[in-house]
């Protein structure tokens, strides 16, 4: 048996069933709801452990209002949030209430976008990484700062640095503070939201070589969110491709960057840089703007700007079903040829 095959048979860590999160949009001087914003419209996806799961998609495509409701930042509609406890026991978060879900918070912990933001500007580095130990209840004050040397060394940063404020360090010794203090309690999931977004491209690579050796060191499991496929594509085990918040695409980021069954995958994979002038190509152009997640079109919502829609697409929501080992949302899937990566830089489709 294959170590590809282990993959796929693992038990799923965290399974999302048709979730779903709309927000209301208000006016007047009564603030009477006008509509809804449908952020979040039947998203499903599965998580196994140790692997590494990618959301992606334009600005506004719902990634981070999913993983918001993922970790109870913000209420689902509908939907299930299953995950799977210690005791491998199977638990639906999204029926919790917030004192049920406290003391499941500590199996899954969160990477930030924004590492300028996101650390307290009053609190020294230990006080930040051993805040989670300190609320949970775990150790005393020197077992904490002896947890806190021992983090501070696996992410790169030298354990004196402990006593110092976030101002103190640049944007990517704050991500590695970030990442220190997702692994105090040792989660069984990480979220990470555009972590590295903000990040020069070479502290890029660093902060997501860090993320990579950490997962194989301790086994985590990623719950991946970025618009940038080039670091997707480096971290995934597998990519879920969102648009005005539906799956469009789910596969392996090999296959899926190769040879993409959706236009909207393949449109986004156009978008990435060519390191060869010689081979550029002619790329394919994704016309209009994205779809308004308040009056989304009729049928597939993608079908205004895909260049393959046919009177069906305008009518009927495609589902998303399994073709070629990978799950996609596309009335045509079977028949379309579609631009993908090749070892020249991107194919012309």
């Amino acid at each position: 048996m294959t170590e590809e095959t282990n993959v796929e048979i693992k038990k799923p860590i965290l399974e999302v069933k048709n979730l779903k999160k709309s927000f209301p949009i208000k006016r007047g001087f009564l603030q009477r709801t006008v509509g809804h914003v449908r952020a979040v419209d039947d998203v499903s996806f599965s998580i196994a452990d140790g692997e590494t799961l990618s959301l992606v998609g334009e600005s506004g495509c719902g990634k981070t209002t999913t993983v918001r409701a993922i970790m109870r930042a913000i209420n689902p509609d509908e939907g299930q949030v299953l995950f799977r406890t210690d005791d491998d026991e199977t638990v639906d978060l999204a029926e919790l209430s917030l004192s049920q879900i406290r003391p499941l918070r500590r199996n899954i912990q969160m990477i930030f976008q924004d590492p300028f933001s996101s650390l307290n500007p009053r609190m020294t580095i230990f006080q930040l990484i051993s805040e989670p130990l300190l609320v949970n209840g775990i150790g005393n004050k020197q077992e904490r700062e002896d947890r806190v040397t021992e983090l501070l060394r696996q992410v790169g940063l030298r354990p004196e640095y402990m006593q110092r404020f976030p101002h103190a360090f640049s944007g990517g010794q704050r991500q590695r503070i970030g990442i220190a203090r997702a692994l105090a309690i040792n989660p069984r999931l990480i979220v990470a939201d555009e972590p590295v977004s903000g990040l020069d491209v070479s502290v890029q690579a660093q902060v997501i070589n860090l993320m990579m050796d950490l997962q194989d060191e301790f086994g985590l499991t990623y719950l991946f969110v970025s618009h940038d496929l080039s670091v997707v594509n480096q971290i995934s085990d597998r990519v879920v491709v969102m648009y005005v918040g539906r799956v469009v695409e789910v596969g392996k980021p090999q296959e899926l960057f190769r040879n993409p069954k959706h236009p909207y995958t393949s449109a986004l994979i156009s978008a990435l840089p060519i390191t060869d002038p010689k081979n550029r190509g002619v790329r394919p152009v994704l016309e209009g703007e994205i779809a308004n997640p308040a009056n989304p079109p009729s049928g597939c919502y993608f079908h205004p700007r895909c260049p393959f829609a046919v009177d069906q697409c305008k009518v009927e929501a495609p589902p998303l079903q399994e073709v070629s080992g990978r799950l996609v949302a596309c009335h045509r899937t079977e028949e379309l040829e579609l631009a993908g990566v090749t070892k020249h830089g991107v194919a012309a489709g």
